[in-house]
């Protein structure tokens, strides 16, 4: 039996070797079909060879038995007379394989479900486990403004701000230590039809909140993707990122005065459609309930009318020419429209004068090129990103206690901003970046009384450095400078700030 296990385990290291040849994850599964048929006729021409020997070594000693036949023969164990060779491919169940054979199986068993079990269609990937991963993301912050940075930012002039409550709410940043929230994030394939995933963000003094919470089809046809559940949009480019994912340690400005500090994240449908092109081109469009207090804020009530979900609709476009292996190009679309109610003050003194209805309207473009130097650890890489977002407010007065005559007119408000940065691995695992980002190029109102308003521009131009130590940390030192137009006049301040990130156990991966 020893040749048995001897060919046993010769098969499984051939097959493991052929394993290893096998593409990376992205392969087709056209590919797999074809690597596996190759193994298949190289494992039966290797059995083929072991039957021809074993036949000729019985022979062989079918002839030493003939010469022999006259003095005790000595035990054979090889292959017994008329033994079909073929059967040591099948060991009897009282055979024990030895250790080595165990070894190269059990090698062979963890190399499939970490190296081809990707490669299979969903449906022979049972086996696949649950990805779970934290992210810890700490920073300190210091600036020079009078009153914190946060409270500049809520009365950029122009843009309406929303108060906190109490305690350390997402997006404030404090001077001292702050924690940005430790993210959980879990997905898995879930069958031959769906995959899922969900990013549990915990906020210190705030409790859980649900970032997202996705089902996503694997198995539709013509190259459709249906996703359900709580999403971050597809519009833009960060908007889809999380902030562990970020190249600075801040959202630019445009982001947080137009969609506030979660970004566009919604509850509802997103369909998309990878067209059947030689380049990369996917168009988008989704229905959410739309709960955002910047663009799709429901407050309902005595005073304004209840609108059922969904309240918010988005399409985007993504294009992605073939510029060869070192060199990536995205260019992207969006267009959002959402349904919007607002209280206003005009007095000052918290109590609401003005109830609006209305809608709430975003055109955005995106950019992004990368440069693939080849080298270690993103040595000489190269990154440069912009986006651009023009957002229109029509919002129709319901009711007033300043006077009824206003009742009917029309607030409208339009702002834009943007922002482009760069980065550039300076050395092995270490990268430089700079980011200029401006907002109010456009920055008018119009008001239910016929007055009308023009604020100015606020910018702001950002500097990084950071230490991608290993795939799991990285150290972050950024410093700013800002310029803000804000209700009290125009104010600067210094900002800076050092960041330590660490991520535990397998994350999701990031799109390009």
């Amino acid at each position: 039996m020893r040749q048995t296990h001897c060919l046993r385990l010769a098969l499984c290291i051939s097959f493991f070797a052929l394993l290893s040849r096998l593409p990376a994850q992205n392969s087709s599964e056209a590919d797999l079909r074809q690597q596996l048929q190759l193994l298949q006729q190289q494992i039966q021409e290797m059995r083929k060879e072991y039957t021809e020997n074993m036949n000729r070594m019985q022979a062989e000693i079918q002839e030493l038995k003939a010469r022999s036949a006259a003095a005790p023969a000595a035990p054979v164990t090889a292959v017994a007379a008329g033994q079909d060779a073929t059967r040591l491919l099948q060991p009897g169940p009282g055979d024990q394989p030895p250790a080595e054979e165990a070894q190269a199986e059990d090698l062979l068993e963890r190399f499939i479900q970490q190296h081809a079990a990707p490669l299979l269609p969903a449906k022979m990937a049972e086996s696949l486990s649950l990805d779970a991963s934290v992210v810890i993301d700490a920073y300190y912050h210091r600036d020079d403004s009078r009153e914190g940075i946060s409270h500049l930012k809520e009365h950029i002039s122009g843009f309406g701000h929303h108060h906190h409550g109490h305690g350390h709410q997402h997006g404030v940043i404090e001077n001292g230590f702050n924690l940005r929230h430790i993210e959980l994030g879990l997905s898995a394939a879930v069958d031959p039809y769906f995959t899922a995933w969900t990013t549990l963000a915990f906020e210190h003094h705030e409790g859980v909140e649900v970032e997202e919470a996705v089902i996503q089809t694997t198995n539709l046809p013509w190259n459709l993707t249906l996703s359900a559940g709580r999403f971050m949009s597809g519009i833009g480019r960060l908007n889809r990122q999380h902030s562990h994912n970020w190249d600075f340690i801040d959202t630019p400005l445009v982001y947080e005065k137009l969609f506030g500090g979660h970004g566009v994240t919604e509850t509802g449908l997103q369909l998309t459609w990878l067209a059947p092109t030689p380049f990369y081109l996917l168009f988008g469009m989704e229905a959410a309930n739309g709960e955002n207090e910047l663009i799709s804020n429901s407050i309902g009530g005595d005073e304004l009318p209840d609108h059922d979900g969904p309240r918010l609709w988005t399409a985007f476009m993504k294009v992605s020419p073939n510029l060869g292996p070192r060199h990536d190009l995205q260019l992207g679309l969006s267009w959002l429209n959402a349904r919007n109610q607002e209280q206003h003050d005009e007095d000052h003194d918290d109590l609401p004068d003005l109830w609006l209805d209305g809608y709430s309207q975003v055109y955005g473009v995106d950019f992004v090129y990368k440069y693939n130097a080849q080298r270690a650890h993103g040595h000489g890489d190269f990154t440069l990103q912009a986006e651009y977002f023009h957002r229109k407010k029509s919002l129709q007065v319901e009711n007033s206690l300043l006077a009824n005559d206003l009742i009917g007119h029309h607030r409208l408000d339009w702002q834009d901003g943007y922002y482009l940065q760069a980065a550039y691995g300076i050395l092995p695992r270490w990268r430089l970046g700079l980011r200029w980002e401006e907002v109010g190029l456009r920055n008018e109102s119009s008001f239910p009384d016929g007055q009308d308003a023009d604020f100015g521009t606020s910018n702001r131009a950002t500097a990084m450095l950071d230490w991608k130590l290993s795939e799991f940390s990285l150290l972050r030192l950024q410093a700013g400078r800002s310029n803000y137009h804000t209700e009290e006049g125009r104010q600067k301040a210094w900002e800076l700030g050092l960041q330590i990130q660490v991520t535990i156990g397998e994350h999701k991966a990031h799109d390009f």
